[in-house]
């Protein structure tokens, strides 16, 4: 885990070295700096989560409204593989936090002494305190993450498309490995998010007693009608001819 943490800081540690960004780098390398990445990294994913959901249930529609969509969307040329770059950019930035943070709150379990010096450590952003089981499913989900582009994006698999994505997508999700494995990685994000999008809000202070209830949940509803909403991707899969 250290040695992945190390791996991880190289582009902070040489950011920091910047004139001009250096000081807001290393800003980010507190503790209370990581949080508030995660939290607003976590967020922005979130609102790609909503809109790539709302995207996907097309398919619902039909094949020339989703082929429609997918049409729009491709039509966008250089300004689509930007945001792609930087939505892929920003879920690796966010697995790297939680790397960092579970590495750093386990060595100061460890050693109490280590909490007073990481604050001033070059991590990727140190300090903090993921859980593990937010590491797990955030590791599963990017393992997810990388087999869709592998099969939605690229089709490397060589799935039939006939020419189309709404072939394609169905296609995909019918397949059985891919999906089992979706319907473990959504449920995976559903459990990601219950517990994130709570912790997300009380970092940048969305947190008062009389509010904290309703906030969790909201935030349960939020997880679980994203993951539900995905899962029923599958069932349509299965479901059509």
């Amino acid at each position: 885990m250290d040695v992945l943490c190390k791996i991880l800081s190289i582009p902070a540690t040489l950011l920091a070295k910047v004139p001009g960004i250096g000081p807001i780098v290393k800003v980010c390398c507190t503790s209370v700096g990581q949080k508030i990445l995660m939290a607003l990294t976590g967020l922005s994913l979130c609102g790609f989560l909503v809109a790539h959901l709302a995207g996907n249930l097309n398919l619902f529609a039909g094949e020339e409204a989703f082929n429609g969509y997918a049409e729009k969307l491709h039509s966008l040329g250089p300004l689509l593989a930007m945001a792609e770059t930087g939505l892929f950019g920003m879920f690796v930035l966010h697995i790297g936090l939680a790397v960092s943070t579970t590495a750093m709150s386990r060595r100061a379990r460890t050693n109490q002494y280590e909490e007073k010096n990481s604050k001033q450590q070059g991590f990727i952003l140190p300090n903090g305190g993921a859980s593990n089981l937010m590491l797990v499913t955030g590791l599963i989900i990017f393992a997810y993450l990388v087999l869709h582009i592998i099969d939605m994006k690229l089709n490397l698999r060589g799935f039939e498309s006939g020419d189309n994505k709404f072939q394609l997508v169905r296609n995909v999700l019918r397949n059985p490995m891919n999906g089992v494995f979706y319907v473990v990685a959504i449920l995976a994000l559903g459990v990601h998010l219950t517990h994130g999008v709570t912790s997300a809000c009380q970092t940048l202070g969305i947190s008062h007693p009389r509010w904290n209830k309703l906030i969790r949940i909201l935030g349960v509803l939020f997880a679980w009608k994203i993951a539900i909403g995905f899962i029923s991707l599958v069932v349509w899969a299965y479901a059509t001819i």
